[in-house]
């Protein structure tokens, strides 16, 4: 070997030495409030900027969102989760196409979709022509010995007409939502023999359910549709002994969403999961509160704070000596489309859910103001309690909700029985709005939410527990805005005041037809006077379907009276 040679092979060996050193080395973060602040704040300002279009799911935006996550997660020095990638692929509905191929008729009557019936994301691509059966609720639940079934026999082969509504009480008893007791009837009608299924609303105080055909359902062998109350009683009319004709032909074109994860290994038995969803509305779209042209909805409260949450907390883990958990860290996709990529991630087998000790959720994260703090989630265990408790700084005014249901993706994680807190400093005047932008962020606010975040997991980890799972009643009173089935309002839940402080109306709803606002204070309901959130439910549950209200309101201190129709 000559001396030429022998310098060569010296360096190679140097830059081979240099890059494994890179690779292999962790990266040092400073953790002094000014590195934090300034950290979160690149990170917000990218995933909110203009380019980002509003990080709709399945667009361009989005991908230049992931694409920006998994950077940060490789100069991190996290592991992909997903074999060699950081990213997990799933379609959803986009594009829909009815074809000429739809139909419900009884007797010489068809009837017209999207005003007299509406499609069911269960139902299937298919033709019956049937008798009809009315099965009540068409509910079965042995634990609490409820059984509509039980006085039928023989009704196999008919299309079954059910309630879709249960009475109130059975959600609570159950722990479930209206969606989920729609997915067992279906299951239990099939079960029974249904050749279809027919939907109505004939007993319930309840509006009629927003049928959204886009959402992600487990399609079924037979048709699903629900009738409005004309079609009902067409079918009472003839003491449901009469035949019905059902055709579906619907087209669906996906979308695909894209979730991202990094991992660190301790080879620990249990894992705890920091999860945040990173997709938002586009540009517009049916949930956003902005009334004016399509315009980009930054999104940096909702939910760019909480990815840069979740960015924050993997370099303060990787830096950390905490091992008694392994962690997984985690952006999903389509929340904003119905919890979609948590859904699809917690059911899929890309991680065995078992190990899981417990998930944090960061949403909406980046508005903290006068330190109030909403930890949703409390009851998913015996111990959050006390780990709260132990770890709160005297300057945060905590509010804790148990319920593990909710409007966020921590909702997927309660339902494989995995204890979850959600943290979230509130609803703001900017939610689903292009308004929701970067420089509304309360960084240092943001970074004091993060630090108690840490301080909890850093005391998990060191008393080395494993969370049990409780379960939490489903709390009607507390539905998330978009399954709202009255006004259409957001609740301030940090007005002290009496009344029923409003923060948000959703459009197209009652409330923002008739004229109330954000701000305004309902103070009476008919003959009921409106002190908090538990008066205003007990006052709706007094009104019939289609009664007309009277509701009293104050704006600036001056008294409005409204009437409206439920």
């Amino acid at each position: 070997m000559n001396k030429t040679t022998i310098v060569s092979f010296i360096s190679g060996c140097f830059v081979i030495l240099f890059v494994v050193a890179v690779f292999s080395q962790n990266i040092y973060f400073d953790f002094s409030d000014e590195n934090i602040t300034e950290r979160l704040q690149k990170d917000v300002s990218v995933l909110a900027s203009a380019e980002m279009e509003g990080r709709e799911a399945g667009t361009k935006g989005e991908k230049k969102a992931v694409n920006y996550i998994k950077k940060q997660f490789q100069e991190i020095g996290i592991a992909p989760l997903f074999d060699d990638s950081f990213f997990q692929y799933f379609d959803f509905p986009n594009k829909l196409t009815y074809t000429e191929n739809n139909t419900l008729q009884i007797e010489e009557v068809m009837y017209n979709l999207d005003d007299d019936y509406f499609i069911m994301p269960q139902s299937a691509n298919t033709i019956v022509n049937a008798n009809v059966v009315y099965v009540e609720y068409g509910f079965y639940d042995n634990y609490i010995g409820w059984n509509d079934y039980q006085f039928y026999e023989n009704i196999e082969g008919n299309i079954f007409v059910m309630e879709y509504f249960l009475p109130g009480k059975l959600y609570k008893e159950l722990d479930i939502t209206a969606k989920q007791a729609a997915e067992k009837k279906i299951d239990k009608a099939i079960e029974k023999g249904a050749e279809g299924i027919i939907f109505v609303n004939s007993r319930n105080l309840r509006l009629d359910p927003r049928i959204n055909i886009k959402r992600i359902a487990n399609q079924r062998e037979i048709p699903v549709i629900f009738a409005e109350i004309d079609v009902y009683e067409h079918l009472k009319k003839n003491n449901f002994d009469i035949e019905v004709n059902i055709e579906v032909e619907v087209v669906k074109e996906n979308k695909k969403g894209i979730n991202v994860a990094g991992y660190i290994d301790n080879n620990a038995p249990t894992t705890v999961i920091i999860g945040a969803h990173h997709d938002h509305l586009g540009y517009g779209g049916p949930t956003s509160q902005h009334s004016g042209k399509p315009k980009i909805h930054h999104g940096a409260d909702d939910n760019a704070s909480g990815v840069t949450g979740v960015l924050e907390t993997a370099r303060y883990l990787k830096n950390s000596e905490l091992n008694n958990n392994n962690y997984l860290f985690i952006t999903f996709s389509a929340e904003e489309k119905g919890l979609l990529g948590s859904f699809y991630f917690t059911r899929s087998n890309a991680y065995n859910m078992e190990k899981v000790n417990y998930m944090f959720n960061l949403d909406m994260i980046g508005r903290l103001e006068d330190n109030n703090l909403m930890l949703i989630g409390t009851g998913t265990s015996s111990k959050w309690e006390n780990i709260i408790d132990e770890n709160k700084t005297e300057s945060f005014n905590i509010r804790k909700i148990p319920r593990g249901i909710g409007g966020s993706d921590h909702t997927a994680f309660y339902f494989k029985r995995i204890p979850a807190i959600f943290f979230f400093t509130g609803i703001h005047d900017d939610y689903h709005k292009p308004s929701d932008t970067y420089d509304k962020i309360n960084f240092e606010g943001q970074a004091k939410v993060l630090s108690f975040a840490h301080k909890m997991i850093e005391y998990i980890d060191n008393i080395e527990i494993k969370l049990d799972f409780t379960s939490t009643t489903f709390d009607e009173n507390l539905i998330k805005p978009s399954d709202d089935i009255f006004l259409g309002i957001d609740i301030d839940h940090k007005f002290e005041g009496k009344g029923l402080k409003i923060k948000n109306t959703t459009n197209n709803k009652p409330a923002q037809n008739i004229g109330i606002q954000t701000g305004d204070i309902i103070t009476k309901i008919n003959d009921n006077y409106i002190k908090d959130i538990h008066s205003y439910v007990n006052a709706i549950k007094k009104i019939n379907e289609k009664d007309k209200i009277n509701i009293v309101i104050l704006r600036q201190g001056k008294e409005k009276i409204f009437n409206v129709k439920l």
